[in-house]
């Protein structure tokens, strides 16, 4: 891990972290099954493994807090589509049991469409953008991340983080 990142980790630990929609997913359904992950028999996981899932759930202790957007959340949900039918529904069971204990921050898309970053990152990205600088944007696109980066703005690339200890 780069000093960077740990000067992020550092710097946002006492704020709080908001973990981006595929990250997101891969903590449901980690939390439902984590034999699901990386088993290759759906494509959104296939990147991951249970590594990554036991990072991620580090990563999440070192935090204050946890928040998220009904954005992220609306992207997970629609991400559980591609899940076979009977893991979906179980896994959407498991969606407010998950998430129940992560704060909801209110961002209206009207406020987020007025973001100079909607234009290229589109509305669930512009809501990431609007509270950044609150909160930690962790997320395993690089775009984002690049994109973030070139407006002046902070985020974490998930990816970058592997093989690393992370310790609460």
């Amino acid at each position: 891990m780069s000093s960077h990142q740990e000067l992020l980790i550092d710097k946002y630990k006492a704020k709080g972290i908001l973990i981006d929609a595929n990250l997101a997913l891969l903590y449901l359904v980690g939390r439902y099954d984590p034999r699901l992950i990386g088993d290759g028999k759906y494509n959104k996981l296939s990147k991951y493994n249970t590594d990554d899932y036991e990072l991620l759930l580090r990563l999440k202790k070192v935090f204050k807090k946890a928040v998220t957007t009904p954005h992220v959340l609306t992207e997970v949900s629609n991400l559980t589509n591609d899940l076979p039918e009977k893991t979906k529904s179980a896994c959407l069971k498991k969606f407010y049991e998950t998430f129940v204990g992560i704060d909801e921050l209110p961002i209206s898309s009207m406020d987020a469409a007025q973001r100079p970053e909607f234009h290229f990152l589109g509305l669930t990205d512009s809501a990431l953008a609007h509270v950044s600088g609150r909160f930690l944007i962790v997320t395993d696109d690089a775009r984002l991340v690049q994109k973030m980066s070139e407006s002046g703005l902070e985020s974490l690339n998930f990816s970058h983080l592997r093989g690393h200890l992370l310790s609460a």
